[in-house]
């Protein structure tokens, strides 16, 4: 005989019809919660993507200039102009700093901002190598600049690790300036 509410008003319904109407109450609420989680999860996503481009179009903004800039200072090393060299370097370091501002500005995703921040201070730093590495070409310090190009190169490592771990492309490495025959800005590397 089929589990049925009685027919008889006033009655209390069977045991068997309770334990049905609370199996589909608690399979309704739980199917609730797990289709919330996957659309919060989805606008999560979303606004890290909406981030990621903006924040790229920025990088983007700056990279032709700074690829300009690079180039003059491969120009000034390469014809021992050690003052214009300095300047050009000097110069890069100023606009990834104007940079940086620009994508310190943006608003991301609560849960991406510790990361954010971290590629943010890891920016500023290799912008700090990238001046004293500046200082020591105008001076004419070799070993200070080899130190700061050094230390240039494990910065950038760990800020282009971050920031393609994070998403990012044209603020990542993907949109980084190299010179196969030289420094690359204010990475600080040699070859």
């Amino acid at each position: 005989m089929p589990d049925s509410p009685p027919a008889i008003p006033g009655s209390t319904p069977s045991r068997p019809f309770l334990k049905r109407r609370l199996a589909a109450v608690v399979g309704t609420v739980l199917g609730i919660i797990v289709l919330a989680g996957c659309g919060g999860s989805d606008e999560e996503d979303l606004t890290r993507t909406d981030y990621i481009a903006d924040a790229d179009a920025i990088c983007a903004q700056y990279g032709t200039e700074s690829a300009d800039l690079e180039r003059q200072f491969n120009q000034a090393l390469l014809e021992s102009d050690l003052e214009s060299a300095a300047q050009s370097f000097e110069d890069q370091a100023s606009e990834v700093t104007a940079m940086l501002d620009q994508l310190e500005e943006l608003t991301p995703p609560v849960a991406d901002q510790a990361t954010v921040d971290q590629i943010i201070a890891l920016g500023r730093q290799r912008v700090e190598t990238a001046q004293d590495a500046a200082d020591a070409i105008a001076s004419g310090d070799k070993d200070a600049m080899i130190a700061a190009g050094k230390e240039g190169s494990v910065l950038a490592g760990e800020y282009y690790q971050l920031a393609d771990g994070f998403g990012f492309e044209t603020c990542g490495s993907g949109g980084a300036t190299t010179d196969a025959a030289s420094t690359t800005g204010t990475t600080g590397e040699t070859s």
